[in-house]
This record gives C-alpha cells, sequence and structure tokens, in this order.
C-alpha cells in the first residue's frame, strides 16, 4: 500500500562563482525598479522551438476559430454580500470609470462578468450553504486579509505573514494598502544593493547550518551530558556524547546550539547579506536579534518569508532570483501581486482553467509577466506525438506572444485529436484589469472606483473627508472575452498523468549518512486535463508534478532506512474532492517527523495532519481510487491506494522532488483544478464527511496521540473522473529499487 507524505525540500547544491553571465539581467525583467534608480524593464523574450505557434482565439467544438456567445454561467453564483449600492444597482465598469449600474442577474443576461472584489472572497472550492458549512472559511478569509487573531490557531500564520505561495490569495484591498504604502517604498529606495549585481550570476549565498563537533564517549556512571554549547568534564571544549540508545547506532557528533557558514563568505557576499538584511528591514521581517551580515537562523527566517511574498523559491539562499527581487521596485512587485489576486477573482468568477500551459507559455497581463521563473509553465518537450498536436487557431484579438512548443507537422493540424489550450485566463485577466483602470502602479492609486459611503438615517451634512484608503466595491460587472462553446456545467473530462523521466537506481549517500541531492530530471512529470470537444479533445492545462521516490522509512525496531515509494500506474477514477482535507501518515513515517517537542513532552504536529494550509495535502485533495480489474458485472474493482492528487505546503517540491507516491501540484493550481471539477462537472456536495481517526505514537517513552474529526469537506463527483497514469520513459534497474537502503544517520 502507498501513502502520500509531506513535502521534503531538497538541498540547494553548492554553485560556484566561476565565470558571469547574462542570467541576472534576464531575470530581472520580471523583477525591476521603477524610475527612481533609473532602472528599465524589459519585456520577457521566449526562444521559439521550431514552429512558433501564434497565441489563438477562442476554442470550438470542430476545433476551428468561431465567434461564440458568452453562455450562461454554469454554477449559479452565490450572492456577493453588499454587491449593489444604495439604489440597489451593480456597478458596470469599463475603463476605469463607472458607465452604468445594472443588478446581478441583468448584468449576466447582456453578456457581463460578476466579478466580486470583497474582502470576504475565497475560492468557489472553499463555498458552503446554510445546511453544509465550511468550518476553516472564517479563518482562511482572515489570513487572506492577515488578520491575526488571538489563540493557538494563528500562532503560525503570525509567523508565515503572507499566504500566496500556499493557495490563499491576499485580499485585493490589502494589496491596494501596500501599495499605497510610501514609507515602505521609499525604505526600500534608500537601500545600497548595488552589491547584488557585483556577484556571479551562479552565486548562491548558502544560509547557516546547526554547528557538529566531535563529542567524548559518555562514561557509565558518569555525570549526565552538559546543555548545548558545554563542555566534557573530561577536557574544555569537547562535549560529551549522550548515553546510547538501545537499536540506534552510537552518536559522534553533538550539536552546540551555534549555526555555521557551509562555506566562507567573501567580503562581496557579507555585504550582500547586509544589503538584503536592509531590505528585510523594510518589510519588518527581520528580528532585532539577527547578527548583521550573517545568514544565520533569524535572517533566514525572515528570507524566507519574503522570498514566499514574491512567489519565487524559499530556499533561504540569496540565490539569482532572490537578488532579483531585491534590486526589483517594490511598487512594481505589489502590482503585480495585485494583478495575480485579480487573475484568480476572474477565475472564479469564469470558469476558465485554460492557463496556457497546454502550450508551455502564459500571456502578459498590462505589459507584465506575473510569474516568477518558479511558477511559470514548463516547455513542452519535444519528442512526446508531435503528429497528434495542432496549434490553436489564430485571432486578431489574442494577446501576442512568442510561443515556446514543439514542432507540428503540418497535415496534423487537420486531422488533430488534441489541440492546446492558449491562455484564456491571461486575456480575461487583461481585459478585467483595463476594464478597472489598473493599467500602472500610479493608475491604481489614482482610481475613483470605490465603494459608496453606506447611507445614513441622519441629517444631510457637509461631507467629511474619509481618512485612508477607500475600499473597492464589494463587486463590478465587466465586460470579458467569451467564454469557449465547449465549456458547460456537464463537461466530459479526463486527466492524464505523465511520470515522465523514471530512474531506478539505489540512492547515493552523504559521509554522515544521509541521501545526497540529485538534480531534477529534464523530462518532469506532468498532469494534463482534457475535455472532449467534438471530435477532438482540448488539452485544457499541462502542470508540473510529482511522482514517488525514496524516502525515509521507520523500520518496526526503530531503525530507519530509505524506501523506493513508487507512483501506481494504470487507469484509476477520481471519485471526489477533498476542500480543507486531513492526512493520515502511513506505517513507517518516522515517528520524530510527526511530533513537537514542548519542554520534556512531545505533542502531535497538528498542522501536517490539518485541516489547514501547512498540512501535508494543502488545502485540497482529489481521490484516486485505482481500477484494479472488472467484476462478473463489469463494474470496475476499485481500491484506495491512498494516491492523491493535492496541494503543498512545500510548493518547491512540484518542480524539483518527489513524494512518497502522491501527485502534488502547486497551491493556487490545485484549488483551480478542483474548483473548474466541481463547476463544471456533476457533483454531490456532502459537506464535511465526519471521521473518528485515532493513532497511538510511541516515542522516547512517551505516548501521543494523533487525532483527526473530519476527512474533509467532500464533493462527490457523479460520474468519477478517469485519471490514467502513464508508465513514463523508465530508465535503470527495477531490481535496484526492491530493496531499502539502511541509514545509519537519523534524519
Amino acid at each position: 500500500m502507498t501513502e502520500c507524505g509531506p513535502a521534503t525540500a531538497l538541498q540547494t547544491p553548492a554553485l560556484n562563482r566561476e565565470g558571469r553571465d547574462s542570467r541576472l539581467a534576464r531575470v530581472r525583467e520580471s523583477y525591476t525598479r521603477g524610475p527612481a534608480k533609473g532602472r528599465s524593464r524589459t519585456s520577457l523574450r521566449l526562444g521559439a522551438r521550431a514552429t512558433a505557434l501564434t497565441l489563438a482565439g477562442l476554442l470550438a467544438g470542430s476545433g476551428q476559430r468561431t465567434h461564440a456567445t458568452q453562455p450562461a454561467p454554469v454554477v449559479p453564483a452565490a450572492p456577493v454580500a453588499g454587491a449593489t449600492s444604495a439604489g440597489g444597482g451593480l456597478m458596470v465598469v469599463e475603463g476605469g470609470r463607472s458607465v452604468g449600474q445594472a443588478t446581478p442577474e441583468s448584468a449576466r443576461r447582456d453578456g457581463l462578468t460578476v466579478v466580486d472584489l470583497s474582502d470576504d472572497w475565497l475560492p468557489y472550492i472553499f463555498s458552503d450553504t446554510p445546511d453544509k458549512p465550511q468550518p476553516l472559511r472564517p479563518y482562511l478569509i482572515d489570513l487572506a486579509n492577515e488578520r491575526f487573531r488571538s489563540g493557538k490557531a494563528y500562532a503560525r500564520p503570525r509567523e508565515d505573514r503572507h499566504f500566496e505561495a500556499f493557495g490563499i490569495m491576499p485580499s485585493l484591498n490589502l494589496m491596494r494598502r501596500r501599495l499605497a504604502d510610501r514609507k515602505r517604498h521609499a525604505c526600500h529606495e534608500r537601500v545600497k544593493d548595488g552589491v547584488l549585481e557585483e556577484l556571479s550570476a551562479k552565486n548562491v549565498i548558502p544560509a547557516e547550518e546547526p554547528e557538529k563537533v566531535p563529542c567524548s564517549p559518555a562514561v557509565a556512571g558518569g555525570p549526565p551530558p552538559p546543555p548545548p554549547g558545554g563542555s566534557s568534564p573530561q577536557g574544555p571544549g569537547k562535549p560529551t556524547c549522550p548515553a546510547p540508545v538501545p537499536g540506534e547506532p552510537p552518536v559522534t557528533m553533538v550539536l552546540t546550539g551555534r549555526t555555521i557558514s557551509p562555506r566562507p563568505l567573501t567580503p562581496v557576499e557579507k555585504r550582500a547579506v547586509s544589503a538584503m538584511q536592509a531590505h528585510l528591514r523594510c518589510e519588518d521581517l527581520l528580528s532585532g536579534k539577527a547578527n548583521a551580515a550573517r545568514m544565520d537562523r533569524r535572517t533566514v527566517e525572515g528570507l524566507k518569508v519574503y522570498q514566499r511574498l514574491q512567489m519565487i523559491a524559499d530556499n533561504g539562499n540569496i540565490d539569482l532570483a532572490t537578488r532579483a527581487a531585491l534590486l526589483g521596485d517594490s511598487r512594481e512587485e505589489d502590482f503585480r501581486a495585485l494583478l495575480r489576486a485579480l487573475r484568480e477573482r476572474v477565475v472564479d468568477a469564469t470558469g476558465l482553467l485554460e492557463d496556457g500551459s497546454a502550450l508551455g507559455v502564459q500571456a502578459e497581463v498590462q505589459g507584465r509577466v506575473l510569474d516568477s521563473e518558479e511558477f511559470r509553465p514548463l516547455p513542452l518537450q519535444p519528442d512526446k506525438e508531435p503528429s497528434t498536436i495542432a496549434a490553436p487557431p489564430s485571432s486578431p484579438s489574442s494577446p501576442q506572444v512568442q510561443v515556446q512548443a514543439r514542432p507540428v507537422a503540418a497535415p496534423a493540424e487537420a486531422s488533430a485529436k488534441i489541440v492546446p489550450a492558449p491562455d484564456l485566463i491571461g486575456a480575461a485577466t487583461q481585459a478585467a484589469s483595463q476594464a478597472l483602470g489598473w493599467t500602472s502602479p500610479d493608475a491604481v492609486l489614482a482610481s475613483k472606483l470605490v465603494a459608496p459611503p453606506p447611507p445614513s438615517r441622519r441629517p444631510a451634512r457637509k461631507a467629511a473627508a474619509r481618512k485612508g484608503l477607500i475600499p473597492l466595491p464589494t463587486a463590478v460587472a465587466i465586460r470579458l472575452p467569451p467564454l469557449p462553446t465547449y465549456h458547460g456545467p456537464k463537461m466530459d473530462l479526463r486527466a492524464e498523468i505523465d511520470r515522465g523521466e523514471v530512474v531506478l537506481a539505489r540512492p547515493k549517500l552523504d559521509k554522515e549518512g544521509h541521501k545526497k541531492w540529485k538534480p531534477p530530471v529534464a523530462d518532469r512529470p506532468t498532469l494534463t486535463l482534457y475535455a472532449r470537444a467534438g471530435d477532438h479533445e482540448v488539452a485544457l492545462g499541462r502542470w508540473p508534478t510529482t511522482i514517488g521516490g525514496w524516502k525515509t522509512f521507520e523500520k518496526s525496531d526503530g531503525s530507519m532506512a530509505l524506501k523506493y515509494k513508487e507512483s501506481v500506474t494504470g487507469d484509476a477514477l477520481w471519485p471526489e474532492v477533498l476542500a480543507t482535507p486531513t492526512w493520515h501518515p502511513a506505517s513507517g513515517m518516522p515517528t520524530r517527523r510527526l511530533l513537537i517537542k514542548r519542554g520534556d513532552t512531545f505533542e502531535p504536529k497538528t498542522e501536517i495532519i490539518g485541516p489547514g494550509y501547512h498540512a501535508a495535502y494543502g488545502l485540497v485533495a482529489i481521490v484516486h481510487h485505482q481500477i484494479m480489474g472488472r467484476r462478473e458485472n463489469g463494474e470496475p474493482d476499485l481500491m484506495d491506494l491512498r494516491i492523491r492528487t493535492h496541494g503543498t505546503p512545500g510548493y518547491r517540491a512540484v518542480k524539483r522532488g518527489e513524494s512518497n507516491g502522491c501527485h502534488r501540484l502547486w497551491n493556487y493550481v490545485a484549488l483551480r483544478l478542483s474548483g473548474f471539477l466541481v463547476k463544471h462537472h456533476e457533483n454531490v456536495r456532502d459537506g464535511l464527511v465526519p471521521e473518528d481517526y485515532v493513532r497511538n505514537l510511541h516515542y522516547k517513552g512517551q505516548e501521543v496521540a494523533l487525532t483527526s474529526e473530519s476527512k474533509g469537506y467532500r464533493f462527490k463527483l457523479t460520474p468519477p473522473v478517469p485519471v490514467t497514469v502513464l508508465d513514463g520513459d523508465v530508465k535503470g534497474d527495477a531490481k535496484a529499487v526492491k530493496r531499502m537502503v539502511p541509514l545509519s544517520a537519523v534524519p
């Protein structure tokens, strides 16, 4: 039996400082500073591969371009609280100004889309009904507005601060307030950070690591070992090893409680660290106890929060992408974050899923690339059935973006069986931002599209000036590009997971007995969702995902080993979607990873169980039921092997890591995908599914109970959506992964 586990971040390899190239300039195209420092922004350039495809217009059932009218929403939209003004109308906006009023019903009849701009918005997958409430909804709304209340549930959010990387988009008004924070922007402008450009593009300034020193063997009947950093009574500066534990290897190295850099930093690197720390202070992310010009624990904690804020890899190192973000204009970074938040509102209002990933490229919005390299689509592989893929038809209204795509044979277009969808989400977001007048950071701050003052029963007086940034209207009606004609409430969908390059080989261990880091394969695993449209299929999106690999396994005797956790191949079904799911650790998951030590007592690590954004499944999971065969009546014989397609708090693993067999997605993609399934496929809303899960853990003489009262908030797909996991390009010997690899070091 296979079961997924929490994401395990892989170490970033040490990179040398030899040579310089233009990579920093290319990355900085998305992280540029404004005119204050005289740095101009250049456009993104993507090299075309063999044949450049022109991004298309809307796809029709025949695969040819049609002028489709916008159909009625496939799911009745929930009424937005306070969406109408005092006169009972919904603001219709165009070109940054109000051009009329309408009711939500009349707006939809006129082909307009109602977009929720309120602070209480969440993706549709978190919706509820009076008789089937979603208990986590108020908590998620608080996090979207960075509202941290008292109580244990908000302790971790106070540390994480920002939640977009976890799938919780910041509210639009929150991002407008950040954009209007002149003091913070001025602080960033004052930082002397030119040293960040002096470093080689390949230079990576690493985080400090816990210091380990040799220890003297414990003497039977002797005094207890000293505290971290203390000295052994047998000699100064050499601590005593802890007493050996039966079944575990003897300890020869102990932690001192200090951290040290894995390599000496150069004077230029130290100045770069100081510049980075100055930027962290501007965001109020640097502890006053952090050591100057050092990558110590407190500095790295603040840097990881900053990296998540900028939607780049939160590895805690100063790498190329981090330096580009630090050198960027904080106003531009806030503006792109605002457009990303608007993009998710547009996705929710339209039911779109087509993000350009099926073509390997995304459109710009307001002349900007919204996503960092960490979250951009994978380039298409030129050796994957090129004859079955056709370019989508071109349209004069389509955004002109260079496309990196596989070669397409000319005869294939007429008989193509699979048509990749263009970036309809980008086109819709461009239209929405244009309608709102959000064309630049200054335009956002100058916008007059705000909520009307609340009605008052008091006698009319001279209007007093409203202090601060006036909130947006809770909802507006906008004219967006028409939806494709194949969209509907009962779409014929199927999913395909390509495992990519699968290397079967025993892992290598370092000198300390840990699994060595290895670079990710070029042909990464991908998940593609297809929709039937007449005589062909439309590839709606193609996203990077994970498959199984070597994972730490705790044997019955307490010793550790590496065990190969394979992703099951073959045909399966997606029978249900679980919002706010809980995770059950498989047998063999190291017990210590499931516990937190508080004083002398161990407590369950509830955040990894869920529900919550730090749960191993993230905020949504799609259940797999494997088809093991067919029964006599022809019905499939199904088995739950604990495989899930789900989000993850460790989003860096999606492009470069491996799982315990599950298929992880970026959190916002997992939420989009699950919402699309619920909106475009028949389903039954079951609501919160109760369960009585208890697992007793025994560790160092203590017994700790893991419990869960809910499986998650369930939408049952009727019928289930078929999913196929392909074998992929398997290399190596299957015998190499049959046996476990003993570990001498405990992770």
